[in-house]
């Protein structure tokens, strides 16, 4: 093979490796495919009470199994709440890591799950301030979270106003193509993130309620702002719509309930809302409504540690040091 005068040539070993790495990100794609299709029959038809117990297995062994996110929760923790004990630290991640296996088998119920048997699972505190910001005429913000179960929480949602819920893509068109099945099937619109913000303000002149869970990272798209107390890059959509739109923020997070095995069912808290007023200096406010948005992250995940995603990297090395 020739190559021009100004390439250098690709070593051979370069080809191999990138052919085995397409080999394996082809290899993992169809083993995630694989394991939702393998839960899914079995969640549907499932009671909640076995998708719990089922799950809190499940997330037991991929922590078990998962050694370095194990260790990222246990740092993030570390983080977050500084002088905590290893123990304790490792006994939230694993609470936190059974919640999400939890939520995974739920989430896979929806499938099967009668409108009913969604609106006995999740109970509903503060539907005033839903109202409150429907009256507005501006649309609401869902500020929400990957925290107890976001998915039973939009499902319960769906069911007293029209909703739509921004996604980010998951980096697997199979598993994403079952998601946003399962997220329809229940009533839910979605917008994907990549989409920008066009179609989210449209969905917000229309008074619709559109759901967002800005709590991941946000990389560079972000804003570096403190996050308990340390460094991160912070998604800032939520207030760059709130002060486009003049919609009302509504803290609203899935909270499930002790114990978990033999209750586990959720209280959908909405919390009072507010507005992200405009103004002259746009990049001030969009800092400062992000600034309150992290408040209110921060407000539930100290009431309820072990129900957040620790396992998530949500701080890096180049955000700490700025």
């Amino acid at each position: 093979m020739e190559f021009p005068d100004n390439t250098a040539p690709i070593p051979e070993s370069t080809f191999g490796q990138e052919a085995f790495l397409r080999r394996w990100y082809a290899l993992r794609e169809r083993g995630e495919v694989g394991l939702t299709n393998l839960f899914a029959a079995p969640m549907t038809n499932a009671s909640w009470d076995s998708c719990r117990r089922t799950g809190a297995w499940l997330g037991l062994l991929l922590f078990s199994a998962m050694k370095r996110r194990r260790m990222v929760a246990v740092h993030n923790l570390q983080l977050a709440f500084p002088g905590i004990a290893q123990r304790r630290a490792l006994q939230i991640a694993r609470r936190s890591a059974q919640n999400f296996g939890m939520t995974f088998c739920e989430f896979l119920h929806l499938n099967g799950a009668s409108p009913q048997s969604i609106h006995d699972y999740v109970t509903v505190e503060g539907e005033e301030h839903l109202q409150a910001g429907l009256e507005r005429g501006k649309g609401l913000i869902l500020l929400t979270a990957h925290f107890g179960n976001w998915e039973a929480l939009g499902a319960r949602a769906a069911q007293m106003f029209p909703l739509t819920v921004v996604a980010r893509p998951t980096s697997n068109p199979g598993v994403q193509s079952h998601l946003d099945r399962i997220r329809r099937g229940v009533n839910m619109e979605l917008i994907s993130s990549a989409q920008g913000a066009r179609p989210a303000l449209r969905a917000l002149r229309q008074n619709k309620a559109l759901a967002i869970l800005p709590d991941q990272y946000a990389g560079p798209n972000g804003l570096v702002l403190p996050f308990f107390g340390h460094n991160t890059s912070v998604w800032p959509s939520v207030a760059h719509l709130a002060m486009m739109s003049g919609a009302t923020v509504l803290p609203s997070f899935g909270v499930r309930q002790k114990p978990w095995m033999t209750n586990g069912r959720f209280i959908a808290k909405i919390f009072p809302g507010y507005q992200v007023s405009a103004g002259n200096d746009k990049n001030q406010i969009v800092r400062e409504g992000t600034l309150r948005m992290i408040a209110e992250l921060e407000n539930i995940i100290h009431q309820h540690p072990e129900q957040w995603m620790w396992l998530h990297r949500r701080w890096r090395a180049a955000d700490l040091g700025k």
